[in-house]
């Protein structure tokens, strides 16, 4: 099999040693893999089996499956879960519970205070912020000006889940709590630890899973009174929380996948 590995330069030279894994793990396994570097520019001459995009790039991945690649996670995935807004209203007509969300457009004026605010294609808690009155949320608007979601704060701020999804199966369930920030994230200091997801959760989850053709990614779950409800998805989902803190070899798993269910021609 031959593989392409997508990234940007930024994020190909942050994620180096999660880049090693797939060249150690792809020697073993017989597969021929090649970074590419979309700044580099992309010979489109030579296709690959599979293509795993991990940079935000909807057009690109659907480029790659016009040609006839297979692409992880699809140009559908590409689309809905890069955009906050987009995440929101597909899984809000599909039935699933949701904290009440938003779209900030030019005219719009928070319904009541305080909210969170996210940038629809932000990552690792950037730019995520509670406005607790319009002056904030005028400050916020005015230095965040790409397009952005305002969500109601639930009630167990701090902590969230990360659900890790191979194959539209459940991997592993992490639960990252901050004490001083209510962010969570694990790049931003929050702490990590395995989670057992009750059978309701599971339940929820995998409500979830079905309304995609998941290949690798992370569904996030934030807890309001104690019950889950889904936040985000993560197409370009980080792993450092299940090397750091687990045994579970993710890319090991992925690539076993991406073997058994990749027809060859």
């Amino acid at each position: 099999m031959k593989l392409w590995l997508i990234y940007d330069s930024f994020e190909a030279e942050r994620n180096r040693r999660y880049i090693d894994f797939y060249f150690e793990k792809c020697k073993e396994k017989g597969i021929d893999l090649e970074l590419v570097i979309v700044e580099n520019g992309i010979d489109f001459s030579e296709l690959p089996d599979v293509a795993i995009v991990r940079t935000m790039n909807p057009p690109l991945s659907e480029k790659l499956e016009k040609m006839g690649v297979k692409v992880c996670n699809n140009s559908f995935i590409s689309r809905i879960a890069n955009d906050k807004w987009n995440t929101y209203e597909y899984l809000k007509s599909k039935g699933v519970r949701l904290a009440e969300t938003f779209l900030v457009t030019d005219d719009f004026e928070p319904p009541y205070y305080p909210m969170v605010l996210k940038p629809c294609m932000g990552k690792g808690g950037r730019d995520v912020e509670i406005v607790n009155n319009y002056e904030e949320f005028l400050a916020y608007r005015q230095r965040v000006a790409e397009k952005t979601v305002a969500q109601r704060v639930v009630s167990d701020k701090g902590k969230d889940l990360r659900v890790y999804v191979v194959g539209n199966r459940i991997i592993k369930a992490m639960l990252r709590v901050s004490e001083s920030d209510f962010r969570s994230n694990f790049c931003l200091g929050g702490k990590a630890v395995e989670y057992s997801l009750s059978s309701d959760e599971v339940k929820e989850i995998e409500s979830i899973i079905a309304q995609f053709d998941i290949s690798y990614a992370g569904l996030d779950f934030i807890f309001d009174n104690g019950k889950i409800i889904f936040n985000e998805m993560e197409d370009v989902v980080g792993a450092r929380m299940l090397y750091t803190h687990t045994d579970v070899d993710i890319v090991d798993i992925y690539l076993n996948f991406l073997i058994a269910h990749t027809n060859l021609t």
